[in-house]
Parts: structure tokens; C-alpha cells; sequence
């Protein structure tokens, strides 16, 4: 008798996703360590990065949880560090030779007593900081990982925005906002580069997501800015986490160069 179909295709995205290594960055906590235990327990082995020294304590947490986790301490917007990346993946075993999926998620928001600064009062390191961590950082990984995930006719981009790249927005700065409409930018030239190679590129924006991020601002103002959002509340990590999800999945291999909004309705395009 022969397997139904549904069945057979839940064993076969099973093998599949064994097979295919996902690299998070900004793994440590928040959005990419909800990315992360998604991707893993979807049966994809996870790499997680992250400049704090937590990654390897994630790392270690969703290995006691039955996924396939190894976490490293990487800052992506230094070169040398990034560049480094093919050598110490291939000592952690085969998740270089598998890497099928890049999700490009660390990014920084700074805060001055939890408000933003006006561009007439950012100091210039500030700015940079900013950008070489969201923008830099998300080209410098993905440049790194490219040769493998072509190599392979199937993979997988996705780059973590926000809604500030698609809207102005009250609560970060103009570096963070920058940092993120650049991020848009380079997905879609990318994504017209290497979709030869079978590699689709796309874009998640979240609105407000209770995370670390948004708990830097006055509480008061995130239940002010929830009440403006149509569902009413703020967004979970593992919402987000959900959207990466079918992006990575095979049912997205005809979406490329796009971004999707996860904001309750908050901005609508």
C-alpha cells in the first residue's frame, strides 16, 4: 500500500532539512534565538552567532532540547572575524559543507536615557557603529557564506529589517533606520544576482516585537505605541520566527526580492 502523500512529503521535508545547515546571526536571545529554535526543531541543523558570549549557553539550551545547535562568538562587523567563519564551521564538523540557509538578524538600536538620538545630536562614531553592525555585518557574513549556498542549486536569504525601513517610525534613529533601508536595498540587487543559483533572497520587517530591543524604551511608550497597532498588542519573536520559517521552506522557492511585513497592521503597503 502505497505511503500517503502527506506523509511522505513530511518525512521527505525531514530529510531535507537535515541536510540543509542554517546560520542565524544576533542568535544569542530575541528574535534570532527564536529563529533559531524554529529552524531547529523544523529538523534543520543551526548555527548560531552572536558577539556576546551567551551564544554558547543558547547554543548549549537547544542542544538539551534535542536540536542540532552550535553556537559561536562572532562580532559581524569585523572583517577578520567573519572572514574566519568557513575554517571554524569546518572544525565543528559538516554544517560548512551543509550551510543552505543564511538568516542575517544582528542589528543594534542604540538608546540615551531610552529615546533615540536627533540626527543634529548623534556623534559620528555612533552612526557608524550602527551601520557597520546591521548593514556591514549582513554584507560581510553574506559574502563569506555565498560560494556554499550556491554550490548547493538550493538556498535560502533572509534578511531581518524592520518596519523602519519601510516607514518612518518614531522610536529608532536615523542610523538604525538607515542601516535597515540599506539592508532592503542589498537584498534586492542580491536577489536578482544569484537566483540563477537556485538562492532565494527576501526580507522580514517587523513592527514593535517584545524583545530586548523594544524593552529599552519607556515602557509607558510601548503600551502608547501597541495601542496604534490594529491587533493591539505587540508582536511575539516567535511570530516572526514563523514568517522565516516558510520563507526558508520549499514553498517560498518562488518568492525572491521581497519583503514581508510582520506588524499587526501597523503599516500596511
Amino acid at each position: 500500500m502505497n505511503t500517503p502523500k502527506s506523509v511522505a512529503d513530511a518525512v521527505d521535508d525531514a530529510r531535507k532539512a537535515s541536510t540543509r545547515a542554517a546560520l542565524v546571526t544576533g542568535a544569542a536571545r530575541g528574535l534570532g534565538l527564536a529563529i533559531a529554535t524554529r529552524l531547529g526543531h523544523l529538523g534543520h541543523p543551526v548555527v548560531l552567532l552572536d558577539a556576546s558570549d551567551d551564544v554558547e549557553t543558547s547554543a548549549a539550551q537547544l542542544r538539551s532540547d534535542g536540536i542540532d545547535a552550535q553556537g559561536l562568538r562572532v562580532d559581524v562587523s569585523q572583517d577578520d572575524e567573519v572572514r574566519a567563519l568557513p575554517a571554524r564551521l569546518q572544525a565543528l564538523g559538516t554544517q560548512w559543507e551543509r550551510l543552505s540557509i543564511l538568516v542575517n538578524n544582528a542589528g543594534i538600536s542604540p538608546k540615551t536615557d531610552g529615546r533615540k538620538r536627533l540626527v543634529s545630536d548623534m556623534p559620528a562614531d555612533e552612526w557608524r557603529r550602527v551601520l557597520a553592525v546591521n548593514l556591514t555585518g549582513a554584507f560581510l557574513v553574506t559574502q563569506t557564506c555565498l560560494p556554499r549556498l550556491c554550490a548547493h542549486g538550493w538556498g535560502r536569504v533572509v534578511m531581518i529589517t524592520s518596519q523602519a525601513a519601510r516607514t518612518r517610525t518614531p522610536v529608532p534613529g536615523a542610523h538604525y533606520s538607515a542601516s535597515k533601508a540599506g539592508l532592503t536595498g542589498f537584498a534586492r540587487v542580491l536577489a536578482g544576482e544569484i537566483a540563477v543559483h537556485g538562492v532565494t533572497v527576501n526580507c522580514v520587517a517587523p513592527g514593535r516585537i517584545a524583545s530586548a530591543m523594544t524593552a529599552a524604551i519607556d515602557p509607558r511608550q510601548n503600551a502608547a505605541l501597541a495601542e496604534l497597532i490594529p491587533v493591539g498588542r505587540l508582536g511575539l519573536p516567535e511570530e516572526v520566527a514563523a514568517t522565516v520559517a516558510f520563507l526558508v521552506s520549499e514553498g517560498a522557492g518562488y518568492l525572491t526580492g521581497a519583503s514581508l511585513d510582520v506588524n499587526g497592521g501597523n503599516f500596511m503597503a
